[in-house]
């Protein structure tokens, strides 16, 4: 988690910016993955943050997608 967090900085992902009245944060989960080899030896591990956009309307949250 700490080696994804430094890239996402690193490479300027997000920006922090003031919640706006009547707007509700959208969520984020942490999902894991361990990578195995062809003799199923733990070869990395692996993490990715995924927002939970499913709680967002399209037209009251957001109009484009990318």
């Amino acid at each position: 988690m700490n080696e994804k967090m430094q890239s996402m900085s690193l490479n300027v992902v997000w920006e922090l910016v003031e919640l706006l009245e009547n707007y509700k944060a959208i969520g984020c989960k942490w999902v894991f993955k361990t990578k195995m080899d062809s003799n199923d030896n733990i070869e990395r591990f692996k993490a990715r943050l995924v927002e939970k956009d499913f709680t967002q309307k399209e037209g009251v949250d957001f109009k484009e997608m990318f």
